[in-house]
């Protein structure tokens, strides 16, 4: 996929990247990656028994164990909108680096406190606590699109991608192996540790961003001309930016739709004595689906077509597969076209990360993945609750407006977007 850089014609005034030209990138972006594998392993470890732990600990039933999830993270998504552009200014000010590895750690003591709770509403202590110290995944794509040269950055970002969702996908299955070996609390007792371990090895394994004396100098003098806290963080991105953001969104958003609606589709369609089997069917093969568009689609297309172009062409193809979920008629074909979906979804990722690194400054790209943070928990609250409004209307209506959405997104790259050119190769 041909990086590309918007922001290329004055070089970054406050950080040098972290490795030169010759480097080799795919070192840093493995190290990178595996952290965010890790990470993603560990918080994907409980998720899926989180209701029938809350059962234990004190939900009166199955549906107050769903209300206290659906509060909890109700409560982790807003406080990930409000601190995830705070976040991201601290990373350009003090490095990428620190702020990833204080995610993870964080991580390990939200995680933590789950693991001791007494009663369900410590759960929405910890979720929320984790909405507002951790936010590993915008850390180690900001800390990425420091760290390799940039003509290398949408490779490298497809590294950390896979990372992330191989770890959502065997996350799951390891932690049901940890439940039935050790119990809920040892379970997540477990998972607990892992993003410590992956924050340690970051320490060791990647290089840190610098950032230049000068600024450094300029911050403690409380010179009027350091970048601020309160006023004019979010200034002074482009067009191209904001629709790269607004593209994070509706990536996230209708990807949330689909797969929270998906087991009642299929039971829908199938039955309920079946729809927990093929839920799980469903389910492994869009995680697999996910991991072979971030390494083998995205590259392949972008080959072809670009940055912009890969972008226009996989939205369209998921407002395409979006009437096979809809009106495809039986099982079979719904998880195959959530296959296909989950392909075009997790290709898509890396490339809408690459163009929103490629339309900031070096020196500006934690703030940006900030504010794309902050795009994400909005898609996650909006997501799940457009799922339950068509579950109570018409889910084949939902995965339809789905396929409208995803129709307009390709409009909008089309032609809101600049063309964005080719970064120059080191000669």
């Amino acid at each position: 996929m041909a990086r590309v850089s918007e922001a290329a014609a004055s070089p970054s005034p406050v950080v040098t990247p972290a490795v030169d030209e010759a480097a080799p990138y795919l070192k840093v972006s493995i190290a990178i990656g595996s952290g965010a594998f890790l990470a993603s392993f560990a918080m994907n470890f409980w998720w899926p028994f989180l209701p029938l732990y809350l059962r234990d600990i004190g939900a009166t039933s199955d549906a107050n164990a769903l209300f206290w999830v659906g509060i909890a993270t109700s409560v982790q998504g807003v406080a990930r909108l409000v601190t995830g552009p705070f976040w991201g200014v601290l990373s350009d000010r003090y490095g990428r680096k620190l702020m990833y590895i204080r995610a993870l750690y964080a991580a390990t003591l939200t995680t933590a406190i789950a693991a001791v709770a007494h009663a369900p509403w410590v759960i929405v202590v910890s979720l929320t606590m984790q909405g507002l110290f951790s936010g590993f995944i915008p850390a180690a794509i900001a800390l990425t699109s420091v760290s390799v040269p940039d003509h290398k950055l949408d490779k490298a970002l497809g590294v950390v991608t896979a990372g992330q969702y191989l770890g959502g996908t065997l996350g799951p299955a390891a932690g049901a192996a940890m439940a039935l070996l050790f119990g809920f609390r040892g379970a997540i007792a477990a998972s607990a540790i892992l993003p410590a371990l992956s924050a340690t090895w970051i320490i060791f394994a990647v290089p840190r961003d610098t950032v230049a004396a000068r600024v450094a100098s300029v911050a403690r003098s409380g010179s009027r001309h350091r970048i601020r806290l309160s006023t004019g963080w979010a200034s002074g991105f482009s067009r191209t930016f904001w629709v790269a953001v607004v593209l994070y969104f509706g990536l996230f958003a209708l990807n949330q739709l689909i797969r929270v609606a998906t087991p009642i589709a299929l039971k829908d369609i199938a039955g309920e004595d079946r729809a927990s089997a093929l839920s799980g069917i469903a389910f492994t093969a869009a995680g697999a689906g996910s991991v072979v568009g971030v390494l083998v689609v995205a590259r392949a297309l972008g080959h072809w077509t670009g940055l912009r172009g890969t972008l226009i062409a996989l939205t369209l193809f998921s407002a395409m597969v979006a009437p096979v979920l809809a009106f495809g008629g039986n099982e079979w074909a719904f998880i195959a076209g959530l296959l296909a979906f989950s392909i075009a979804n997790g290709a898509s990722m890396p490339a809408t990360n690459a163009m929103i690194a490629s339309t900031v400054d070096s020196a500006r790209r934690g703030t940006a993945f900030g504010l794309a943070s902050s795009a994400q928990a909005i898609a996650f609250m909006v997501g799940p609750m457009s799922a339950a409004y068509f579950a109570a209307t018409s889910l084949a209506l939902g995965f339809a407006v789905a396929g409208v959405f995803f129709a307009a997104l390709a409009g909008m790259i089309a032609f809101a977007s600049r063309p964005l050119e080719p970064a120059p190769r080191p000669v």
